[in-house]
């Protein structure tokens, strides 16, 4: 008796099987990059529908890297939306976008915008983004710090996000909603 047909066919229903896993898993992670009428932040794959920038200016709106003590601190946050379709990001409350500001190399947040502005009224937000459009959110920052001190000097680095599921136990994590961190010198 012949084994072989069967053996194909067997080989032939695993192939199947592990095209499936791997549909499910693309459906799966598209679905959890903050496409559509989401907010959780995903890292959004090989393919973020967004892409977040920040830029830190002096007053003037000179971008640099290095401040003096007490000088004002302007973040540009810019998310553009990379599809050529209309995408949305639901929010939890009227709270929409966020900054913070870190000590460089550690996760310790030293200021939060949040924490001193007015607490966000409890209505559900949606930001809706237009085909390739960009997004700003600015914020100007005093240097100081969450315990109302002056920090000292040193290195820092800056975060602007639209919130994401998770942002204010975990400020750092990655998300597209998210710009990089970026260095910055008080001196």
């Amino acid at each position: 008796m012949d084994k072989t047909p069967f053996h194909g066919w067997r080989r032939l229903a695993t192939l199947i099987g592990i095209l499936a896993i791997c549909a499910g898993t693309t459906t799966s992670n598209r679905s959890c990059s903050g496409l559509g009428s989401s907010n959780n932040g995903g890292d959004g794959g090989d393919d973020p529908t967004f892409v977040a920038t920040l830029q830190i200016q002096d007053t003037q709106g000179n971008v640099t890297d290095s401040f003096q003590r007490q000088e004002l601190i302007q973040m540009i946050l810019t998310v553009r939306n990379r599809r050529d379709t209309t995408e949305t990001i639901d929010f939890t409350d009227s709270r929409t976008s966020d900054f913070v500001v870190v000590r460089a190399n550690t996760d310790n947040v030293v200021w939060q915008l949040s924490k001193k502005s007015a607490a966000p009224s409890q209505t559900p937000t949606t930001l809706s983004f237009a085909p390739g459009e960009s997004k700003t959110f600015t914020t100007t920052w005093d240097q100081i710090d969450d315990s109302g001190d002056q920090v000292r000097t040193g290195t820092y680095e800056a975060r602007g996000v639209l919130v994401f599921d998770g942002f204010d136990s975990r400020p750092l994590r990655a998300s597209q909603q998210g710009s990089p961190l970026e260095s910055f010198t008080i001196n």
